[in-house]
């Protein structure tokens, strides 16, 4: 399996790069758009019965992203609105008022989880940066959190016994958290000094990328729990030996977040 998982990433990952490096920018929405409807359609088979909610809830989104890369000042409005017909579509399932609410909370949640957190990676890309450098930004976040979560796996099977949060993830581990957070931060440090265009000191690229790594861990954790509460293993089988994407932008989906607000914050750039 690990030799799977090593391989898929060695075939992929320049691919990835390339696509985030290069692509003009609409294109490159284009395809983060894509990549985020994956992702929220993983999680909508996770979390919602019926295909018609999913479909209205998809559509949505779409149609949200489009108009705020048009009209970027009108964002919040169009998720209030985008909420609104999430929570009457749930009505359209049938009369079961249970499943129907339960609906209603896992299409808003989409909206907002993972969709909405991953929209954070489209406005890092929209930040007042030269262009290559917003694109360098995505880069180094997906080098911490990733690298993070390969430092805490590898770690963790070398030295880890005391379980993280064994009722909801039983394969983490306290000493592979450890490990992920101080691998984050050494790769934050290490991106800092080899992409000098970032303008990040070492110290600071140190501490973002062990800040980062850390909330990546929390999202791994808060997808876990929608997959143990659906019985499934893995969000899909769309990538081979690594699971679908929602497995793999969990933890990016809430650094992504974290990152954007510390550069607007510090005003980086």
């Amino acid at each position: 399996m690990t030799s799977s998982r090593l391989l898929t990433a060695a075939l992929f990952l320049p691919l990835l790069v390339l696509l985030i490096w290069a692509l003009p920018p609409f294109p490159f929405f284009l395809f983060l758009t894509v990549v985020i409807l994956r992702v929220q359609y993983e999680f909508y088979r996770l979390v919602l019965r019926g295909w018609r909610s999913m479909a209205i809830g998809l559509s949505v989104t779409a149609a949200v992203f489009l108009l705020a890369y048009v009209q970027p000042s009108a964002s919040v409005a169009l998720i209030v609105v985008a909420s609104v017909i999430a929570l009457a579509a749930a009505l359209i399932e049938g009369p079961d008022m249970r499943h129907a609410a339960d609906n209603a909370a896992g299409l808003v949640g989409g909206f907002l989880y993972p969709a909405g957190f991953l929209a954070h990676l489209l406005l890092i890309d929209r930040l007042p940066f030269n262009a290559p450098v917003g694109r360098g930004f995505i880069l180094f976040l997906l080098a911490v959190v990733w690298g993070g979560d390969a430092a805490a796996y590898y770690v963790g099977r070398a030295i880890g016994q005391r379980k993280l949060a064994p009722a909801i993830s039983p394969n983490k581990t306290v000493a592979g958290a450890v490990g992920g957070l101080i691998g984050s931060g050494i790769l934050g440090a290490g991106v800092a000094f080899f992409a000098p265009m970032l303008q990040i000191p070492l110290l600071e690229g140190a501490l973002v990328g062990g800040l980062l790594g850390g909330m990546g861990q929390v999202g791994d954790l808060v997808e876990s729990m929608f997959k143990r509460g659906a019985g499934v293993k893995d969000s899909s089988a769309l990538i081979p030996a690594h699971g679908g994407l929602f497995d793999k932008l969990d933890s990016v989906a809430f650094a992504a977040p974290t990152l954007y607000y510390v550069l607007v914050v510090l005003k980086v750039g």
